[in-house]
């Protein structure tokens, strides 16, 4: 049976590097039907699973494959494509770090993992910026002070933290002249924006002429 099994994968890889996901799909599962303790039979199957696009099977094999086979990286590789195509990012991420650093040399892991990891920041970015009033505001988490302005760095400053007129000018002639303004003074301003926002009402009143 075992034997069989084996040849029966071997068919089932070659319909799967003719592309035909289908058969090759047909033939994993009659080798998992003879042995179904092969963690690369469902690996194998998961991956034919992800080509045509049938992510949640996908993940179920790939999940399989590694209850068998812990050792089986390429289980969590299967797992982590099928949890980013669900939109599952932070268990697709977990995935991702196992892969690296049993081969921190693989190129293609590692560009996922960055990818993955990205697209989890951002999505935590999004949520915060998303939350209501009380939240902490991503404006606060930013160590401001810590930040310093490079010596070769002639452009407007702000004095003591706050915005001036002659900041203003300076600022205006330093816009026509195409330049950047620092990212500390630019922070600063952010700040002092949020500060005299969160001062108003969120709603204002006001009285129509007939």
């Amino acid at each position: 049976a075992l034997k069989r099994a084996e040849e029966l994968k071997t068919q089932a890889n070659d319909y799967f590097k003719a592309k035909d996901y289908e058969n090759a799909i047909k033939f994993y599962s009659q080798a998992i039907e003879l042995n179904p303790s092969n963690a690369i039979y469902y690996g194998n199957r998961s991956l034919a699973y992800l080509r045509t696009e049938c992510y949640g099977y996908a993940l179920a094999d790939a999940t399989r494959a590694i209850e068998i086979d812990k050792k089986y990286i390429k289980g969590y590789y299967r797992r982590a494509a099928s949890n980013m195509a669900l939109g599952k990012f932070r268990a697709a991420l977990r995935d991702y770090e196992t892969v690296v650093k049993v081969k921190p040399h693989d190129k293609d892991a590692k560009m996922k993992y960055q990818e993955c990891n990205k697209i989890v920041k951002q999505k935590a970015f999004e949520r915060a910026i998303a939350g209501d009033e009380h939240k902490r505001s991503v404006v606060d988490s930013l160590d401001i002070e810590s930040m310093t302005i490079e010596d070769e760095y002639s452009g407007p400053k702000l004095e003591d933290g706050k915005v001036t007129i002659t900041f203003m000018k300076e600022l205006m002639q330093w816009y026509k002249d195409q330049k950047k303004l620092h990212r500390k003074c630019a922070y600063q301003i952010l700040v002092q924006v949020k500060e005299a926002l969160s001062k108003l009402s969120t709603l204002v009143e006001t009285t129509l002429k007939e």
